[in-house]
C-alpha cells in the first residue's frame, strides 16, 4: 500500500483537479497515519466543494488545533480563512468574519493567543455589532499598511507576497460575511456569535454525515479554491455549473492559455518607490535604443518605446492616480529605463498600477504576483463578454499573433470603460475578492536586517479608484540621511507618543520578536539570517531546518563578497 505521502499528494491533486470524492478517499487514508494540517485543509476545501460543510468545519478546526499545538503560524492563518470559509457556507455570517479577522491578525504578526475581545462584540439584543462601514473605514486609514511591513518582513523574500495575499483574502471574505450579516433581521441566528474558542479542539472522529441531499460535485480541472468572487450569492454551499457554464470556463481557460504563453515573452522585470510627490519606477530591460526612444505621457498612464524583444515593442504602464505629464523625466541606462512620475496630488498610493491592468500589462513586479486565470475571467466577464466568441478574436490557437493584439486592445480599452469593475456574479465590483490578491505591492522599504517590500491592503471600496487621503502628509519633507526617514516635525509629539505606547524601528520589532520567542523560531531566525545574509528572516524552523537560503539582493542590485 503507499505510503501516507503518497496517498496525500495524489488526495491533493485530485482536489485541484476537481476529483473530490477520489481526493476525500486518499486523504482520508493518509490522515490515519498523521493529521498534517495541510492534508486536513485539503479534504475541508473537497468537502465544501461536495456540499458536506459539517465536515469541512470539522477538518478546518482540527487543522487549525493541530497547526496552533505546533506553533505553526502559517498553516494556523490558512485554518482560520479556511474556518471564515465554512462559516460563511453555514450562514454563520458574524462566526465568518471573527474567523477572517483572526487570520487577519495573525498576518500581522499578533500573538496567536491574544485576547482581542472579538467574540464579545455584541449589542444589548446579543448580535455581532461589527459592521462593513467600520471594518472597511479601518482599512483605508492612512496608516493601515504599516503592518503589512512588519508581518512581510518577518516572512523573507518569499513570504511577502504570500502574507500580504492571505490577509488581502480574509479581509474579503470579512467584506462578504458582513454584507451579508446586515441584510439579515435583527435577531437572525446568522447575526449571533457561536464561536466559544478561537483554537477549537474537536474529536478525531468526523461527524456523522447528514442524510439530506447534497447538490452533487461537478469534477472539473479548474481549482477554484473559494475565491468569493465566484460565490453563489446567498447560497450556503456552491450550485452546480452546467455543462454549458463549464464549457464556457473551458473555452476562456483556453483562450487564457494561449494569451499568457505570448504574453509571458513581454514580461519586464519592474520595481518602484515613492514619495509623497513623485514615483521612481525602474524597468529593468538592456540595449534600448536610446536615440528611438519616447514616452508619451498622459493623466492616468505612460507608454514607453521601443523596447527590443517583446512582442509590442512597447510597455503601457496604467495608473492608480493622476500625474503631471509635462513634469516626467526618464534616464535609459544600459541596464534599466529609469522614469520618475510628479503626482498631481501629494499623498501616498497604495499601489502603482490601476486596478485590474496587471491582467494584460507587461510589468512583472517583485512585490505583485502575476494575474490567475481566474482573475482573468472575472475581469472579462465584468466587461460584459459571456463568451470568447464576443471577442471576434481572428486566428487563435494559430501561428498569426493579430488576435493577441486585438485582445490587449480590448482588454485596454474595457479598462477604461465605466463597466470595467462590476462584477457578474455578486453585487461587490468585479474581482473584488481575487484582485485583492493580485493588487500591485507598494514599494516603501523598511529598516531591518531583511530589506522587504510590503503589498498595500486590498482597496475598501472598490467601485472606483479611491483618491489618496488629504491628511496623507501634513508637512513638509527634507533631505536626510536618517536610516528612519524624514522628519514631519508637525507631527513630533505623535510620533513620541507611538515610541512609548511601544512602536519603533524595525530592529527593535526583530529584537522583541526574538526575544519572546520559542527555541524553535530563534533557530529558525538564526539559521535564514546568517544563510541569506540578511536578505531573508523566517520564524519558522519547520519550513527552515531543510531550506538552504540564498542571498537575494532586491530590485537593481547585487550581492557581492567582501
Amino acid at each position: 500500500m503507499p505510503s501516507a505521502t503518497v496517498l496525500a499528494d495524489q488526495g491533493v491533486k485530485a482536489v485541484t483537479a476537481g476529483k473530490y470524492k477520489e481526493g476525500i478517499e486518499k486523504l482520508t487514508e493518509a490522515l490515519k497515519e498523521k493529521p498534517a494540517p495541510l492534508w486536513l485543509l485539503e479534504r475541508s476545501k473537497a468537502y465544501v466543494r461536495t456540499g458536506d460543510i459539517d465536515r469541512a468545519l470539522h477538518d478546518a478546526e482540527r487543522a487549525l488545533r493541530v497547526a496552533f499545538d505546533r506553533a505553526n503560524r502559517d498553516m494556523m492563518v490558512e485554518a482560520q480563512i479556511r474556518r471564515a470559509v465554512t462559516y460563511f457556507r453555514l450562514k454563520r455570517y458574524a462566526d465568518a468574519d471573527i474567523c477572517a479577522f483572526w487570520a487577519i491578525r495573525l498576518c500581522e504578526g499578533a500573538r496567536a493567543s491574544e485576547d482581542d475581545g472579538q467574540t464579545t462584540r455584541v449589542d444589548g439584543n446579543g448580535d455581532y455589532a461589527v459592521t462593513l462601514e467600520e471594518v472597511k473605514a479601518a482599512n483605508a486609514r492612512p496608516d493601515s499598511n504599516a503592518q503589512d511591513g512588519l508581518a512581510a518582513a518577518m516572512g523573507g523574500g518569499s513570504g511577502r507576497t504570500k502574507e500580504t495575499q492571505w490577509k488581502n483574502e480574509a479581509f474579503t471574505w470579512r467584506l462578504q460575511a458582513l454584507t451579508k450579516l446586515e441584510q439579515l433581521p435583527l435577531g437572525d441566528p446568522g447575526r449571533k456569535v457561536g464561536i466559544t474558542e478561537k483554537y477549537p479542539n474537536p474529536p478525531k472522529e468526523l461527524p456523522s454525515k447528514k442524510t439530506e441531499d447534497k447538490p452533487a460535485a461537478v469534477e472539473t480541472g479548474e481549482d477554484e479554491d473559494d475565491t468569493p468572487a465566484e460565490k453563489s450569492a446567498g447560497q450556503g454551499s456552491p450550485a452546480p455549473k452546467t455543462s454549458d457554464e463549464t464549457s464556457k470556463r473551458q473555452a476562456w481557460e483556453k483562450l487564457w492559455n494561449e494569451f499568457r504563453t505570448l504574453h509571458a515573452k513581454d514580461d519586464i522585470r519592474s520595481s518602484y518607490y515613492q514619495t509623497d510627490t513623485t514615483l521612481n519606477v525602474d524597468l529593468f530591460v538592456k540595449n534600448v535604443p536610446k536615440d528611438e526612444f519616447k514616452v508619451d505621457a498622459q493623466t492616468d498612464s505612460v507608454t514607453l518605446g521601443p523596447i527590443p524583444n517583446t512582442h509590442t515593442g512597447r510597455v503601457q504602464l496604467f495608473l492608480y492616480d493622476k500625474i503631471k505629464p509635462e513634469e516626467i523625466k526618464h534616464t535609459v541606462k544600459s541596464m534599466k529605463i529609469e522614469l520618475v512620475l510628479k503626482k498631481d496630488t501629494p499623498g501616498k498610493w497604495p499601489t502603482l498600477r490601476k486596478q485590474n491592468s496587471e491582467v494584460f500589462d507587461n510589468l512583472a513586479l517583485a512585490s505583485s504576483p502575476a494575474a490567475s486565470f481566474s482573475h482573468f475571467y472575472n475581469f472579462v466577464a465584468g466587461l460584459g463578454y459571456e463568451s470568447p466568441e464576443d471577442l471576434q478574436l481572428k486566428g487563435v490557437g494559430s501561428d498569426e499573433t493579430g488576435w493577441y493584439d486585438d485582445l490587449l486592445e480590448k482588454l485596454r480599452t474595457g479598462l477604461k470603460s465605466p463597466t470595467a469593475t462590476k462584477d457578474p456574479s455578486t453585487s461587490e465590483t468585479a474581482s473584488s475578492a481575487n484582485t485583492a490578491a493580485q493588487t500591485s505591492g507598494d514599494a516603501m522599504q523598511v529598516d531591518g536586517p531583511a530589506k522587504a517590500t510590503t503589498a498595500a491592503a486590498p482597496l475598501a471600496d472598490n467601485t472606483s479608484q479611491p483618491k489618496p487621503a488629504a491628511t496623507a502628509s501634513s508637512g513638509p519633507a527634507y533631505p536626510t540621511s536618517s536610516k528612519k526617514g524624514p522628519k514631519n516635525w508637525d507631527r513630533i509629539e505623535d510620533e513620541d507618543d507611538a515610541e512609548k505606547d511601544g512602536g519603533g524601528d524595525v530592529n527593535s520589532f526583530f529584537q522583541t520578536i526574538y526575544k519572546n520567542a520559542d527555541d524553535d523560531t530563534r533557530r529558525a531566525m538564526m539559521k535564514s539570517y546568517i544563510e541569506s545574509n540578511g536578505t531573508s528572516l523566517s520564524t519558522s524552523w519547520a519550513e527552515a531546518k531543510d531550506k538552504k537560503y540564498e542571498t537575494l539582493p532586491p530590485d537593481g542590485s547585487e550581492a557581492k563578497k567582501w
